[in-house]
């Protein structure tokens, strides 16, 4: 006589630690932070744009003395970084949002997008001092060498010249720093099962770009290049496109793991 042994039905385990109604309101927190971002993204990017426009930029940046007189005479000289500053906070603020919608699960995206959140953060440090350095302290000083009486037009053009080349070191590591930015988050998305992967291909792109330019105002100064033409097309590209992709991944209703355990078949 035989006999047949039926297994019972293994479910999985519950941690009790954990209610379910955190789990749902921890998902919940993901959808409205992806749309969060989705919106930080967009309006960081028009400020920067609307302020970008109003940056005077007629005189030959290379061109000391003839730029310097052309910061003096802007009024809305200090504005205008200001509200560089504040658009680029906004987009920091939509690439935190963005690090949330990687790290759903944990696996080698969400590994790499923490680099990514950690250099976005430095990059925002950076990009502090930069207006700081640029926004504040050359506008200053190209005033009081504007004003200067012509026994101290030496001193306050020296002194306002240093200002200047401490903006081109800081301006170059802090545009590498959006590059290396994009990249890690470019690396984590086309890693993601969540977004399509060519747009972390865009981002990578628009991240080399960025690196170049970068290193290339620490050779040369503030010169024209067209890697930094190339970096912000493909950065306002990429902002306006996962922009929308996160917008609609707030639409998403995502399944809770525990959900997804079904007791297993006899």
């Amino acid at each position: 006589m035989s006999t047949n042994v039926v297994s019972a039905p293994t479910v999985a385990a519950r941690d009790p630690s954990t209610p379910v109604s955190d789990e749902v309101g921890s998902t919940a927190a993901d959808r409205l932070t992806s749309r969060i971002g989705a919106v930080l993204f967009l309006l960081g990017l028009v400020v920067l744009v609307i302020s970008t426009q109003l940056h005077p930029a007629h005189e030959d940046p290379m061109d000391n003395p003839a730029v310097f007189r052309e910061y003096a005479q802007s009024d809305l000289w200090i504005a205008v970084h200001l509200g560089q500053f504040a658009g680029f906070l906004l987009v920091i603020g939509g690439l935190v949002a963005l690090y949330y919608s990687i790290a759903i699960r944990p696996d080698a995206a969400a590994a790499i997008a923490r680099f990514g959140f950690a250099v976005s953060i430095t990059t925002g440090a950076a990009f502090t001092i930069l207006q700081a350095v640029d926004g504040i302290a050359l506008k200053r000083a190209v005033d009081a060498w504007a004003s200067a009486p012509p026994d101290q037009q030496g001193a306050t053009f020296a002194a306002a010249e240093a200002i200047r080349w401490i903006e081109i070191g800081v301006n170059s590591l802090a545009f590498s720093l959006v590059g290396l930015t994009l990249v890690l988050y470019g690396i984590a998305l086309a890693l993601s099962g969540y977004f399509p992967r060519w747009i972390g291909w865009l981002a990578i792109a628009a991240g080399i770009a960025h690196v170049i330019r970068g290193v290339g105002v620490s050779y040369q100064g503030f010169v024209p290049s067209i890697a930094a033409l190339v970096g912000l097309a493909l950065l306002a590209l990429w902002t306006v496109v996962m922009a929308v992709l996160m917008w609609r991944q707030g639409d998403v209703q995502p399944v809770p793991a525990r959900a997804l355990a079904r007791p297993e078949s006899a």
